[in-house]
C-alpha cells in the first residue's frame, strides 16, 4: 500500500481555465450568451492547490511559460506556496475553455503550450525526495512529447509512488505511455466514466475489479462516483469499499476530481489512514462543487467543520 507521502510532486502542466456558465451548449455552428466568464489558473494546479491547502508540501515538476498565461500561473503557484522544481519555458503556458451548463456539468476544449513538451533532459533536473509522490495526469500522458518522457522517467523511479489520474481523455493515452506507468502506479484514481473507457465494461464494480487486476498487488484504487462519492479497492479485499459523500448542492463541477485527489493525498500524509482519506477527499469535492471555479478545495478549517458534523458509515 502506498506509504502516507510527505511531499506530493506534480508531473505535467498546469494551465489557465477561461471558464463561461451557459444555459446549454451551442448547436454545432450556433451561438450562445454566457452569463458569467471567469479567467483563472486550473489544470494540475487544482490538484497542488488542494493539497497544500490541508498541509500537504507541494511541488511542480512541469514547465510555465514566460507570456501572460504563464505569469497567472506563477503568481498562482506563489500565492498558494507551492514550489517550482524547474525553470520557465520560453513561450506561453496552455489554456482551456470551459463551458459550465446550469446542471453544474462542464465541457472543455483545451489548447496546449509549453506545459505540453515537458521533455525527458528537463525530469533529469528534477531532485526526487524519498518521501515524495509523484502526480500524474492522463492529459499529460497524451502529449507527444510529455507522454513518452514521463513514462520513462517514472519507470526509472522504483521506490518513489505514482498517483495516476487518467482523466477525459483515459481512452486516448498510447498504450506504450499508460502500460509502464501503470506498472508503477500506487494510487489510481478515476471517475465511473473513466473507469469505463479504460476498461470497455459498462457495470462500475466490474470495471473497478478489471482495474485492479491492471495494477501492482499493493496499490489502491478509487473510483470517485460523484454524488455518490467513491469507491476503494485496498490490497487483498476482493469487494471495493463504498463510501458515501455528503449531500449538497452543485453549482460547478470543475475540478471536483481535482479537489478530491488533492484532499486524498492530504489526509493520508495527516491520517496514514486510506479509507479516512476517502471520507475527507469525498467531503472536500462536496465542499468544491458547491462554489464556482476551478481550484475550489476548501481549507482546513472548512473541511473540519463538515467532517465534524457529517456522520457518515463505510460500507
Amino acid at each position: 500500500m502506498i506509504p502516507a507521502p510527505g511531499r506530493l510532486v506534480l508531473v505535467g502542466s498546469v494551465i489557465v481555465d477561461v471558464l463561461m456558465s451557459v444555459p446549454a451548449l451551442p448547436d454545432r455552428g450556433g451561438d450562445v450568451l454566457a452569463s458569467g466568464a471567469g479567467v483563472q489558473v486550473g489544470g494540475g494546479f487544482n490538484v497542488l492547490a488542494a493539497a497544500r491547502r490541508l498541509g500537504l508540501p507541494s511541488a511542480l515538476a512541469g514547465r510555465v511559460g514566460d507570456g501572460p498565461f504563464g505569469a497567472l500561473v506563477t503568481a498562482a503557484l506563489a500565492t498558494e506556496g507551492i514550489e517550482r522544481l524547474l525553470p520557465p519555458g520560453r513561450g506561453d503556458t496552455g489554456f482551456c475553455v470551459g463551458l459550465v451548463e446550469p446542471d453544474a456539468e462542464r465541457t472543455f476544449v483545451t489548447s496546449p503550450g509549453v506545459e505540453s513538451e515537458l521533455t525527458g533532459r528537463d525530469l533529469a533536473g528534477v531532485e526526487v525526495r524519498a518521501d515524495d509522490a509523484l502526480y500524474v495526469s492522463g492529459y499529460d500522458l497524451c502529449y507527444p512529447v510529455t507522454g513518452p518522457a514521463v513514462a520513462a522517467w517514472c519507470g526509472g523511479l522504483a521506490d518513489t509512488p505514482v498517483v495516476l489520474d487518467p482523466g477525459p481523455l483515459a481512452a486516448d493515452i498510447p498504450v506504450r505511455v499508460l502500460g509502464p506507468v501503470l506498472e508503477r502506479t500506487g494510487v489510481l484514481t478515476l471517475n465511473e466514466r473513466e473507469a469505463r473507457l479504460l476498461t470497455s465494461v459498462s457495470d462500475v464494480d466490474e470495471a473497478g475489479r478489471a482495474l485492479r487486476d491492471r495494477l501492482p498487488s499493493s496499490s489502491v484504487l478509487v473510483v470517485r462516483r460523484g454524488a455518490a462519492g467513491c469507491s476503494v479497492y485496498l490490497p487483498g479485499h476482493a469487494e471495493p469499499r463504498r463510501i458515501p459523500a455528503p449531500v449538497v448542492t452543485a453549482v460547478d463541477t470543475t475540478g471536483a476530481g481535482d479537489a478530491h485527489t488533492g484532499a486524498f493525498l492530504a489526509e493520508l500524509h495527516r491520517t496514514g489512514s486510506v479509507l479516512d482519506a476517502a471520507r475527507s477527499a469525498n467531503a472536500a469535492a462536496a465542499l468544491a462543487v458547491t462554489r464556482a471555479g476551478s481550484a475550489t478545495a476548501p481549507r482546513r478549517a472548512e473541511l473540519d467543520r463538515m467532517l465534524a458534523g457529517w456522520d457518515v458509515s463505510v460500507a
